[in-house]
């Protein structure tokens, strides 16, 4: 195996600075190779040194203009930067060289929706995911995106797809709070739930005795529940709480025991779900309630 081909394997590996030592000396004896000025570049803006990468990714596009690769890290090292407008500038270039490059046109899709153009990212998302199908940060983007323009469907669909390819943890627990956003935005969509008003005075009743220790351990054990994605909106999809023994909860129950939790502990905090107008009701029966002979 050669400097170049180890180069590329610790490159792989994630090993960014003996990568680094092996291509800055190659690229000594060669300056005008575009594959070490490539490669050098990306590793640099990998590094989190966005000018150097830069500069030589630069040089890479004075050799050879199409090198749509080079086009793709430079961008990166744009957007890195917060340069939008550059990054755009030269994917839109990667997408000349190689209209069939599925980073670039991810990578488009990506700096549309920051800009907040939901339509066109989704056209570019698109295209890319026909060429790579199983890429989850593409099926992730596309997701965001129907969810900006309100396709609720397919958005929640390939939510769900990341959650079943292999992706990243934090590419998952983003489609996880993206599948919690729809169900939140679902759940208010029909008016008051009925059924969270029972569920908020059961969970009061529950509350009542309790220390603020044990209403913190409940609380906890829901929240990593919640890590993994709670469906509120399906009643057959029941859990169980070490903190609760002998019973068991759907995932609305379980989101409005948390919601009345944190009623005790912090009033002013958002969990992700409006449950406002239906703790008000509760409120008004608990006191009935206390009324009643």
């Amino acid at each position: 195996m050669d400097h170049f081909d180890q180069a590329l394997q610790l490159l792989a590996s994630g090993q960014l600075d003996e990568a680094r030592i092996y291509l800055e000396e190659l690229l000594r004896q060669d300056p005008e190779n575009t594959d070490l000025l490539y490669n050098l570049g990306l590793c640099y803006v990998d590094l989190g040194q966005l000018d150097h990468g830069r500069e030589l990714l630069h040089r890479c596009l004075q050799i050879a203009p199409g090198h749509s690769h080079a086009c793709v890290a430079l961008a990166l090292g744009y957007q890195r930067a917060g340069d939008l407008p550059r990054a755009r500038e030269y994917t839109m270039q990667a997408i000349a060289a190689d209209p069939g490059n599925p980073v670039a046109l991810k990578n488009m899709g990506a700096i549309l929706g920051k800009e907040g153009d939901s339509l066109r990212a989704l056209y570019y998302l698109r295209r890319s995911l026909v060429i790579d199908p199983q890429d989850p940060h593409t099926v992730y983007c596309l997701a965001f995106a129907y969810m900006e323009l309100g396709d609720i469907e397919p958005a929640q669909k390939h939510f769900q797809k990341v959650l079943k390819m292999e992706a990243p943890e934090e590419l998952r627990g983003l489609a996880r709070d993206g599948l919690r956003r729809i169900a939140a935005q679902e759940l208010k969509a029909r008016g008051p739930r009925m059924d969270a008003v029972f569920y908020l005075l059961d969970a009061m009743r529950l509350f009542r005795g309790k220390s603020l220790q044990e209403i913190q351990e409940i609380t906890f054990e829901i929240g990593m529940l919640g890590k993994y994605g709670l469906d509120i909106n399906n009643p057959q999809e029941s859990h169980v709480l070490r903190a609760l023994p002998g019973r068991t909860f759907s995932a609305l129950q379980l989101i409005c025991i948390m919601y009345a939790s944190f009623k005790r502990i912090e009033p002013g905090m958002d969990i992700g779900v409006d449950l406002g107008e239906e703790w008000g009701m509760a409120e008004q029966l608990g006191g009935e309630k206390e009324k009643s002979p």
